[in-house]
Parts: structure tokens; C-alpha cells; sequence
């Protein structure tokens, strides 16, 4: 690196993605917290790098389709390279705010910084060639010849996970959830009931976000959605714990649970804590909560997530076999496993997961989610709920998960969820009793969950 980067809106974008490459265990979200939060952008500027971040994860299997027969040879160039190419490539064909030459010219800036001259007129070649196209002008594989590879291509998807999906869902769904995927995402926000009103939340982010779209959610009465607002970490209905960050779709799953005064609920998955917080809140603090999770760094989110929520009787599991220990002898009404899955449902807010997944790791998720599950069922008192969901819509992780617990654990029955779940809600249920939440079809991210209920 010859100097370092000035500090604006696509030397922070190309910052982030060059973690996001460089730092897969790292989510996407922290990474652009932490930045976000070091770069002290203005409102406006955090907007475009958030923007170009997130389009250049969407569409990143596209720009390099875009670019690559542009090479005068078949090696790529340097990562750094490519994540400057994408930038530039995105800002070229889809953002039509951005003009051309701020486009080129900023990219080229960054080159120079980082690489010699060569490199820079390198970059500068390559813009130049795509700016004097639309993005009509791509030519998409022949989707007669291969509709797996033109899905690939035109929505910048794993040509693996393209042929995974296809076969579960077939082609036309298929297309959806890829369309589906690729939209930007509200931000939703759960009103904390224990510390304010929807109504005081919504009157607070009009009076000093007078730009943003606020709209209620329309499964959950807690729920508010926000379009065109970026926040930063010091937000304050943030640090007050007046909302928590949490879409509609997994806030039906605090729902599923049907929480009562006065019950042992377990949370067995429980970083960052929102399902618990969520329910703590319903219940008013009534409750008595267990949180468990097998990443003793990621029970302190869940720690910290209560506090600021003002959350109140709640056990953290640090020490996991004297809770596990006691909850056997005195086991609990409600326990909720959020299992660690694919994320496939959740790609309008993690593109990166695209990237960051591979077949062999889908593969091995529904015996570990399997096992999780029937550690969970031995913790569920009798006439007790076991609350089963995912953000994915492999079906594999989902309903062949259960299908083999049933087998496994006869005492166990579905309860179908139609009088429990908020009126609105009864579209999004199958006729096996499972919740069931397609982002193509309701807006919310992908989501199944299932309750289960002891026999006595």
C-alpha cells in the first residue's frame, strides 16, 4: 500500500468489502458498524457507501461477468482490483445519481493510492469501456441453452446454489426468491414495549428523520419498517433501548411461543438475544428466562442486549452444565431453538452469505441442527412447547429436520400454531401446522418455524 485512503464514501465502501473478503467470520453487519462508526461519514455519505456496499454483494457474480471480457488476459487482477472494478462497474449501471466521470475518476483514485501507474490507467481503461454501455447492453447467457447459468449470471448467484434452489422449488419460485433476494430490505425495528410506545417511537423518528418512510408492521403490532434511513451505532432510540433491530418475520417466532405470565421459558440459541427479549417484553418482565448458547462471547450480546432493553429475571449461561443440570430437574414450559442454519432467507440483509456458503457446509447443517433440537426436547416439561425455526428455506434444514425428530421423539406431536399466532398470520401457515415466511410473497425475510408440543 503506497499511502493511506482519504477518508469518504467509497474509500469506506471499498474498506468494508475488502473485509468482508479478508474477515469471513466477521459479519457484515459488524464490519460496517465498526467503520461506519471510525469514519464519522455524514448522513448523506454513510447512504452511498452503505448503497454501494450492498450492490456490489448482490450483484458481484454480474460486475465480474461484466468486466471479464474486458481482461487482455485470463488471469484476474489483485483482489483489491476487482472490489474497485465492481464499485466502479455498479456505480456505472446501476446507480443513475452517480455520474460517469465520479464513478472513473474516484475509482481511479483509489488505485493510485494503493498500486502504481500502471494499474491505475488498468482501472481507468476498464470503466471507461463499460461507461459507454447501458446495462441493457450485457449480454445474458442463453437462457434456452442454460437457464441455470443465465439465473446465475443475471441475479449473481452460486451457479451450485442456483441448481439447489431449482430443484427445490422450481424454476419459476426459483426466480422469485433470486429476484426476491437481490431487493434492498426496510430496516425493521421492534418497539421495546417495556420502555416506550409505537406511537412515541414513530413521532420521534418523523420530528428528526423527516425524510425516511415509516410504515407498521403487518403480522406483528410491534413492528415498524423504515425506508431510506441509515443509523449509526449511537443512534439514540438505539442506546436508549427503545427498539431493537429485528425483522417482522422473526418477531412472529416470540409469537409462536405464546409466552405467559409466570413461565420458565429457555432460549437454547440465543445470541444476540432478540427472541428473548422480545418475549421478556410480552410478558412484562414476568418470566423466568434462560439464555444459552454454545459461544460464551456471544452470550455477552445477549447480556448487553438486556440490559439496555430492561430485561429482568433472565439467567445468561455462562455456566452451561450446572443450568443445563438444573433445568433438567425442573424443566421449562417454553424453549426456543433458533438454529444456526444457511441464512438463505435472510440474503436482502446479508448478501455476503452468498459468497461465504458452500455445498459441502449446507451438507452438514441438518445433523447438527438435528442434534441441537433433541438436546433441546429434553429440557421441555410435559404439555410443554418446543419452538423449532430458521432463516433459510432449504428444506432439508427445515422439514426434514422435523420429519426425523418426530421419528426420534414420539412424545412430541405438531400443534398447529392458527390460534395462536396474530390473525393476519394465517396465510403464512402450511397445512402441517408449520409457519412458513417467503420473502418474494409477504416482504419479510425467509423463515420457517414450527412448535412442537410435549404430550403429558
Amino acid at each position: 500500500m503506497r499511502s493511506p485512503l482519504p477518508i469518504n464514501a467509497r474509500t469506506v465502501a471499498f474498506n468494508i468489502l475488502n473485509d468482508v473478503d479478508t474477515k469471513p467470520e466477521i459479519s457484515l453487519s459488524d464490519i460496517m458498524f465498526e467503520l461506519f462508526d471510525k469514519s464519522n461519514l455524514d448522513e448523506r455519505d454513510r447512504s452511498l457507501a452503505a448503497e454501494i456496499v450492498y450492490g456490489v454483494l448482490r450483484h458481484r457474480l454480474f460486475l465480474d461477468y461484466v468486466y471479464q471480457p474486458l481482461l487482455k488476459t485470463r488471469s484476474y487482477p489483485p483482489a483489491s482490483i476487482q472490489i474497485i472494478l465492481r464499485m466502479g462497474i455498479y456505480q456505472l449501471l446501476f446507480l443513475d445519481r452517480v455520474p460517469p466521470h465520479a464513478a472513473v475518476n474516484e475509482s481511479v483514485q483509489i488505485i493510485s493510492r494503493l498500486y502504481s501507474r500502471k494499474e491505475s490507467g488498468f482501472v481507468n481503461a476498464i470503466l471507461r469501456k463499460v461507461a459507454a454501455q447501458k446495462i441493457e447492453d450485457v449480454v445474458l447467457p442463453d437462457k434456452n441453452k442454460s437457464f441455470e447459468q443465465y439465473l446465475s449470471v443475471k441475479y449473481s448467484f452460486p451457479l451450485w446454489l442456483v441448481k439447489k434452489i431449482i430443484s427445490q422449488c422450481g424454476k419459476s419460485d426459483a426466480e422469485m426468491f433470486f429476484s426476491a433476494s437481490n431487493q434492498p430490505a426496510a430496516l425493521t425495528m421492534r418497539v421495546n414495549t417495556l420502555k416506550t410506545s409505537i406511537a412515541d417511537v414513530a413521532n420521534w423518528i418523523r420530528d428528526h428523520h423527516p425524510e425516511v418512510d415509516i410504515e407498521t408492521g403487518k403480522y406483528c403490532p410491534e413492528a415498524i419498517n423504515i425506508k431510506r434511513l441509515t443509523i449509526k451505532i449511537d443512534w439514540l432510540p438505539l442506546i436508549q433501548g427503545w427498539v431493537y433491530i429485528q425483522d417482522e418475520a422473526s418477531q412472529l417466532i416470540a409469537y409462536l411461543a405464546a409466552p405467559k405470565p409466570g413461565l420458565r421459558v429457555v432460549d437454547y440459541c440465543s445470541a444476540p438475544g432478540g427472541k428473548l427479549t422480545h418475549i421478556a417484553a410480552m410478558v412484562e418482565n414476568n418470566a423466568e428466562l434462560f439464555a444459552l448458547d454454545a459461544s460464551r462471547e456471544r452470550l455477552k450480546l445477549v447480556a448487553e442486549n438486556c440490559q439496555r432493553l430492561g430485561i429482568k429475571n433472565v439467567h445468561i449461561g455462562d455456566n452451561a452444565h450446572r443450568l443445563l443440570s438444573e433445568l433438567k430437574q425442573n424443566p421449562a414450559d417454553i424453549v426456543l431453538v433458533d438454529a444456526p442454519c444457511s441464512g438463505l432467507g435472510i440474503l436482502r440483509r446479508h448478501p455476503d452469505l452468498k459468497w461465504k456458503k458452500n455445498e459441502r457446509a449446507l451438507k452438514k447443517l441438518p445433523a447438527e441442527q438435528s442434534a441441537i433440537l433433541g438436546s433441546a426436547a429434553s429440557l421441555v416439561a410435559p404439555n410443554g412447547a418446543l419452538i423449532y425455526s430458521t432463516c433459510t428455506i432449504m428444506r432439508e434444514e427445515n422439514e426434514g429436520v422435523i420429519t426425523k425428530f418426530l421419528k426420534m421423539h414420539p412424545d412430541f406431536e405438531v400443534d398447529n400454531p392458527e390460534k395462536i399466532l396474530p390473525q393476519t398470520s394465517g396465510d403464512l401457515i402450511t397445512s402441517e401446522g408449520y409457519l412458513k415466511i417467503s420473502t418474494a410473497k409477504t416482504g419479510m425475510d425467509g423463515f420457517f418455524a414450527v412448535r412442537l408440543k410435549r404430550r403429558s
